[in-house]
């Protein structure tokens, strides 16, 4: 957008708008490793239900093949998924009742996505009545939110960081030794991902950890941070309910968390049933996403999303009459003239 308004001197607002999410598309493509996944995400983060800047779908999902593919070959890496269970076998096919699953493992996630939103805000609230959110005292706000973090990863190493390579180990209940960018990997207590409290500790701990993260002005974020908070409840849901599949436990709770946070259910789905590489959990990983939607549809987190303001307008196409003089006969003069002397009626927009 920046480029589109100094470089190339546009001042067209929707213009501006599609240059813009090309880039974001480009950009989620890239860091996701999905372009499909990346555009759309582009696309749905800025409502809080659907994709309202419909007409530039095709433009950025072209931005998002386009920019993974440069991204990929210039830092040599293949477009695959990231994680894995060893122990598990990929799933071949998925069953019907695993989409009633999926329902309820969304609705399990939106109630853990609406328990952290009151969290969160309450701890903003609490950075808010000290001032700590005014620049000022930008050291002190950060001096807060460092502390608690790292006390959280001192007592749960599972939390630290942003949680891309963490999930890994959380979702595949790996021993904390494989931890890749901590040390020492079971931190002061000894800390193993082992049981259905310890999976509990490690979502809550995590969720703790994001909100003073952001809080503390940090740079993370929700996105894989959420997926990682909910691999560690999926895997404490599996604890209690060991027949419904451990990839659904932990993808669809995930997918609910993320999608109640960012409303971006289509987007969602894609990308974790590609990072993980479990296509064949597809339909339960989006019943859970389309679930956790709805159930937190009047539950706005994200405050920047709002309606579009013109949405009415580009439902709408308006036509008009071209004016052909080169064609011309009396018969079509008289049918002119008749139709110029009769009452105009109102001519409504089709509706695309």
């Amino acid at each position: 957008g920046f480029v589109s308004r100094s470089v190339f001197g546009i001042t067209e607002r929707n213009l501006i708008r599609k240059h813009t999410l090309m880039g974001m598309a480009g950009a989620l493509s890239a860091f996701f490793g999905c372009p499909l996944g990346g555009a759309l995400f582009a696309l749905e983060v800025n409502s809080r239900f659907g994709i309202e800047y419909f007409e530039h779908s095709m433009e950025a999902i072209l931005c998002g093949e386009v920019c993974l593919a440069v991204f990929r070959t210039l830092a040599r890496l293949p477009v695959k998924y990231i994680w894995t269970l060893p122990e598990v076998a990929k799933m071949g096919e998925s069953d019907t009742v695993e989409i009633f699953y999926g329902l309820m493992l969304g609705l399990f996630g939106a109630i853990m996505a609406w328990v952290f939103a009151k969290f969160h805000a309450a701890v903003m609230g609490v950075f808010g009545r000290y001032n700590l959110l005014d620049n000022k005292f930008a050291i002190y706000r950060a001096l807060t939110g460092a502390v608690v973090i790292a006390t959280a990863g001192v007592l749960v190493p599972h939390t630290m960081f942003w949680g891309e390579y963490e999930f890994q180990t959380v979702w595949a209940l790996s021993p904390a030794s494989t931890l890749e960018h901590i040390w020492p990997t079971t931190g002061l207590t000894g800390f193993e991902m082992d049981s259905f409290w310890t999976c509990i500790i490690v979502g809550v701990t995590k969720l703790i950890a994001i909100s003073f993260t952001v809080a503390g002005g940090f740079r993370g974020g929700y996105i894989f941070p959420v997926f990682c908070a909910g691999a560690a409840f999926g895997r404490a849901i599996f604890f209690v309910f060991p027949s419904i599949p451990v990839q659904l436990c932990v993808l669809c709770t995930a997918a609910a968390m993320n999608v109640a946070l960012t409303r971006t259910a289509i987007s969602t789905t894609l990308i974790l049933s590609f990072l993980s590489g479990e296509q064949a959990a597809l339909s339960p990983i989006l019943a859970a996403s389309l679930t956790s939607l709805f159930a937190t549809a009047y539950m706005p987190f994200i405050k920047t999303q709002v309606d579009r303001a013109d949405i009415d307008v580009s439902l709408y196409y308006t036509f008009e009459a071209a004016d052909d003089s080169s064609y011309s006969s009396d018969d079509e003069e008289d049918k002119q003239k008749n139709y110029e002397d009769e009452e105009p009626e109102e001519q409504k927009p089709l509706i695309v």
